[in-house]
């Protein structure tokens, strides 16, 4: 079972950071066109509320970005990881999805065309959400590690 744990970390790890990089292009996407797009004479991004959202978009980026770091370099360094790595696919299912819905809601109606490159993300990280599990699933998993008496193994 040790081996199946360490398997599961890494491919955690590894969704986490993909994560990372959907919403890094969501967002990228979101910014380029709320700062062209145009709304009573001036662009959508001078609008408070559509930098609040894309704010709060970039910092949960920003939490599975490095919460995915931190576990890949604890498994570069042959440290304990198990608890890293469900950090970082709890941040990447949960915030994830918060910042594929902002891309998209940010867009407006262009974000509900298929054929938009801002559904692309939008599906990619939802899939990776349902790859990683759910939020409160991985959580319990984390909270059964954590308690567990034998934490070396975390």
């Amino acid at each position: 079972t040790d081996t199946c744990a360490s398997v599961l970390a890494v491919a955690r790890t590894a969704f986490a950071g993909l994560q990372a990089g959907v919403c890094a292009g969501s967002l990228a996407r979101a910014v380029e066109y709320t700062t062209a797009r145009e709304q009573f004479g001036r662009p959508l991004a001078a609008n408070q509320g559509v930098m609040l959202r894309a704010a709060d978009a970039y910092m949960d980026t920003e939490a599975i970005r490095v919460t995915a770091y931190e576990a890949a370099w604890r498994h570069d360094e042959h440290l304990p990881a198990r608890t890293h790595a469900l950090t970082a696919a709890w941040w990447a299912s949960e915030a994830g999805k918060r910042v594929v819905h902002a891309g998209q809601h940010l867009h407006g109606g262009m974000g509900a065309d298929l054929d938009h490159p801002v559904h692309r993300h939008f599906l990619w990280g939802r899939q990776l959400d349902a790859y990683l599990g759910s939020g409160p699933e991985l959580l319990e998993e984390l909270g059964e590690l954590l308690t567990d008496d034998d934490r070396e193994a975390a």
